[in-house]
Order: C-alpha cells, then structure tokens, then sequence
C-alpha cells in the first residue's frame, strides 16, 4: 500500500509543474505550422486504448514509437503489425521486427504509413485534372541498450517522406528515449524526446517537425496483473496533454483495458474524445489487441494490432 501511495505522490508532482490550464477558446501560437505532422499519430491497439500513457509501460515492440528504451524489455524476437481504421477513408499502418542481441542491446526495424485514398484533383479554377493519392512515410532504425537493471536507454534514427499530388518532401528525425525502473517497487519512470531534427523543405517553405516531449510513470498491482499508467505530453505545436490508463490482465490471457487523454484547456471534440478503451488476447506467443478512440463528430476510429514472439 505504501508503494501505491508513492505512485499517487509521484502523479501529484508531475502535475503541480504543469502551468495553469489556459482558456478553453485559445488556439496555440504553433498550431498548424509543422510538418509531417502524422508523425503524433499514436501506433499499437494496446497504447491507444490506454489514453495514451504509455512512455514508463510499453513493454514490445510498439515501444519504438512511445519510448525506445522500452525496447530492452523484449525477450524473444518479435513481429508486430497494425491497421488503423480512421475517418474520412484515411488508413495507418505500421509493421516492425525487432530482435534482443545478448550483450550488445536491441535492435530493430519499423514503418508508419499514413494513406489518404484516393483524391480528385482541381486546377485553380476548379476544374477536374488527375486522380491523385497523397500519403506519409516513416522508416525507422531502433536501438536500445540496459545499463543494469535499473537504467536503459534507446534511440530511433528516421527517414521521412510526404507526397501530395507531383510535390514530395523528405527529412529526417530522432527520438530519445530513457526508462528508469526502481529496485524495490514494480514503478517505472520514462522520458522520450520525439521527432527532433531539421526542416522539412516542401515546394518553397520549409517547416520544423512536430517535436514531443513525454514524460511519465507507471505503477503494477497484484504481481503485474493490473497496470496504472500517467503520461504528460508537451507537444511544439499544440497544448499540453495528460494520458492516463489502467490495464488488467485475466489469467494471462484476456486484457482488458481504458483510458482518457485531456488537452489542457479542453479537448478539442469535446469531452467524450479523449476516452479510450480496448481488449486484447493472448495465444501462446500471440497477442491481438484492439482499441476504440472516439473522435467526437468526426466519428469512432478503430486500431487493431498484433504482436509475434519467436
């Protein structure tokens, strides 16, 4: 019990230097200015469902996105895949391997893939021209090294690329990530600094990426069945956010799991946008995990993942 009071201290302090929530009707001085901006779209069921707190939990290979340190938790090789149902006809996708090396760290590969369809194309007048099919890409190198048993570190070196219509644009980025895990309670402390890198130049203007900052915690019940997670979220280009999620574990097998992520000043769909929940399914080295994540009147979006052990 003393051990779950130090979790709630340690939610209290990480609040506390949070400033006063701004007023609901301010739209931050960054917003809209970034590029590759797909790059803050969350990837694995498991995350999302959790609002989003992930940067102390994440545990597989979906930690190349929440916090590469995480990577350092894998114990066999794996394979993870995902599809994210999202509105207006947009889908994304995400495919990684990653593979433990005794003695030197864990490595691995991902992509994120953002499609868009099919869309028609108007000259300036607003005539019809071609079909066109604009997309993001993101190829990812990982690694991830423990120092003891206590400290593990990771980095993502990333390729970036955007097309519209005849114009593309290409960069790169790394994220930074450190987990720190305490000897004589099941908490967790993790750090990640997301998308850092030059502009991205498109057609004639260049733009800084969408840099992130997460920090959070997470605390384990009842020899790991239960999962309490709490994330602060600086993004560069929007208002600070606050993910928190619980996940429960029934006999190793079924995962059921919620959670609420909260801009502060609002959320802006409304309340019911930020609440996430979803389930997943262990078999044998298996998992299948899905996630709901409303969107206010944009609609319900649906994430499903799987992770493979080898």
């Amino acid at each position: 019990m003393n051990q779950f009071f130090t979790y709630i201290v340690i939610i209290t302090l990480m609040l506390a230097a949070l400033p006063a929530a701004a007023d609901s009707s301010d739209i931050h001085e960054n917003a809209g200015t970034r590029a590759m901006t797909f790059l803050k779209i969350g990837v694995g069921a498991e995350a999302m469902s959790m609002g989003e707190s992930q940067v102390a939990a994440t545990d597989d290979l979906y930690a190349s996105y929440w916090n590469p340190a995480g990577l350092t938790r894998l114990q066999k090789p794996q394979i993870a895949l995902m599809h994210n149902e999202w509105f207006a006809g947009i889908n994304h996708e995400f495919v990684g391997f990653a593979v433990p090396l005794e003695n030197i760290g864990t490595v691995g590969v991902s992509s994120s893939y953002l499609s868009f369809g099919e869309l028609q194309g108007r000259d300036r007048d607003g005539n019809e021209t071609t079909i066109f099919r604009p997309y993001d890409l993101a190829l990812i190198l990982s690694y991830a090294r423990s120092f003891g048993n206590a400290l593990a570190f990771g980095t993502n070196a990333k390729f970036l690329r955007e097309q519209i219509a005849d114009e593309t644009g290409s960069g790169i980025a790394f994220d930074f990530g450190a987990l720190y895990n305490f000897a004589e309670m099941p908490l967790s402390l993790g750090f990640n600094a997301q998308h850092l890198g030059p502009r991205v130049k498109f057609i004639e203007e260049a733009f800084g990426l969408p840099v992130t900052f997460r920090l959070g915690i997470a605390y384990k019940l009842w020899n790991d069945a239960l999962t309490l997670a709490t994330d602060i979220i600086r993004p560069s280009d929007n208002d600070i956010a606050i993910g928190a999620g619980a996940g429960y574990t029934i006999g190793n097998i079924l995962h059921l799991r919620t959670g609420y992520k909260y801009k502060i000043g609002g959320n802006d769909l409304g309340a019911i946008s930020g609440l996430t929940g979803g389930f997943g399914l262990t078999l044998r080295q298996f998992q299948l995990d899905y996630a709901l994540v409303p969107f206010g009147i944009l609609g319900l979006t649906h994430r499903f993942s799987l992770v493979a052990n080898f």
